[in-house]
């Protein structure tokens, strides 16, 4: 049987798994798979109104939209696939080039106060899957999630001529702030910031405080994600830029909370754990301020990456022991990971085999052995579709009534597959 390869290069650009669409190939034949054309202006639309309906689902303030950041972003996004990069930074002199950082390529679109911050990914075809990722790592997931940022502009953009190529961009700011760098510059005695494009500008460090915790007042005093009763939640976490777990490339979701700032000035954890739908201890690595290899967590941010994938279609329950004060207290939330709707086969031997029939979808997944057993490539027949769902997981779809049997290879691991017709 002739057979085709088809080989994945499934790596993390700025937060999450990406597969790679230009396939790499055999000698003797080529699949080339190109993404269908986005609608940009739906899932630019669309990307607002998902991260919005995160935030509302957690209590959380909404963003409003702002058309300076909603410039700014457009034009790196432009930039971005324009030079088939994946960074917060542009350099001078590339293609399309508006600013080195995010904040002054705000300014250049209008925007007046120098608190922004900004995530974004690449080569992801739904505003979905680009927010999705983005939470599943962790730095980027503290972005969204922050208290003091409460307006949007959303960039989405796809070559012309190569619609593998994508860019999302957020970038996101206090509107308050801004408010206050188009007003007067303060001219009184005391404290003030300087935090305007304007570097003259002065803002009065009480009315700085004020527009900071309006947000931090309006927003819950504990931050968790995935928060209590959320389903859908991808069972596992590969890499992110800076990357938070980089001995691993392959580990579960992170749970995270943080401990708003406003309410909590003296806080503690003692203990943060998880459990299984069996209450089983499920071990995981907890990263605060203190053990964070790149130095990004505040004081009040934690979170814990389960060192195993977490399993599909269960709950599981969060529980966190933390001291305020001289009182102890405790915080419990559940959620549920991604439900797999079509028959569903764990590969977990170096020879497997399975039975299938024409035309009816199946998941297949190929657990991990250790932290860095991830699919590189599969070999398979012309006639069958795969889709890959992550790194570990295939969806395949025998598309042909003529074929009785086939091998997928990946290369470390072989699935002999028996067509009954």
């Amino acid at each position: 049987m002739l057979m085709k390869l088809f080989v994945a290069f499934l790596i993390g650009l700025a937060a999450w798994q990406l597969i790679d669409p230009d396939l790499r190939l055999s000698s003797k034949e080529v699949i080339v798979r190109k993404a269908l054309p986005m609608d940009v202006s739906y899932e630019s639309i669309e990307a607002y109104s998902y991260l919005n309906s995160i935030r509302r689902k957690m209590n959380m303030l909404t963003f409003s939209s702002n058309e300076s950041l909603k410039a700014a972003a457009k034009a790196h996004a432009y930039y971005l696939v324009s030079n088939n990069e994946s960074s917060h930074e542009e350099i001078a002199g590339h293609t399309h080039y508006l600013a080195e950082k995010p904040f002054e390529r705000a300014y250049k679109k209008g925007y007046s106060a120098a608190y922004v911050s900004e995530n974004l990914s690449t080569n992801i075809h739904s505003a979905h899957q680009a927010i999705d990722g983005l939470f599943s790592a962790i730095y980027h997931r503290f972005g969204f999630l922050s208290t003091t940022v409460n307006e949007l502009g959303v960039g989405v953009f796809q070559a012309e001529f190569n619609s593998d190529r994508t860019a999302f961009v957020f970038l996101m700011g206090n509107s308050d702030l801004n408010r206050l760098c188009h007003g007067k510059s303060y001219t009184g005695t005391g404290s003030y910031w300087t935090s305007c494009k304007d570097i003259s500008h002065h803002i009065r460090e009480k009315d700085y405080s004020e527009a900071m915790d309006y947000g931090r007042q309006n927003n819950p005093s504990m931050i968790v994600y995935p928060y209590d009763g959320q389903r859908e939640i991808p069972p596992a976490f590969y890499s992110e830029i800076p990357d938070p777990l980089p001995n691993y490339d392959v580990s579960g979701f992170p749970i995270s909370i943080e401990f708003n700032d406003f309410y909590y000035k003296d806080v503690s954890l003692i203990a943060f754990n998880l459990y299984d739908y069996e209450e089983n201890h499920v071990d995981v690595h907890l990263m605060d301020k203190e053990n964070d290899p790149h130095q990004r967590f505040t004081r009040n941010q934690f979170a814990i990456f389960p060192l195993k994938r977490l399993a599909y279609n269960s709950k599981y329950r969060a529980e966190v022991l933390y001291r305020v004060g001289d009182e102890i207290k405790e915080y419990q939330w559940s959620f549920y990971t991604t439900r797999i709707q079509e028959e569903f086969y764990r590969v977990s031997k170096l020879y497997d085999e399975l039975t299938i029939v024409p035309r009816k979808s199946y998941v297949i997944y190929f657990m991990p052995v250790d932290a860095h057993d991830i699919l590189h490539d599969i070999q398979f027949p012309e006639d069958v579709d795969i889709q890959f769902l992550d790194n570990n997981t295939i969806k395949l779809t025998l598309m042909s009534e003529k074929i009785k049997e086939f091998t997928l290879d990946t290369g470390t691991r072989k699935l002999h597959i028996l067509v009954q017709h």
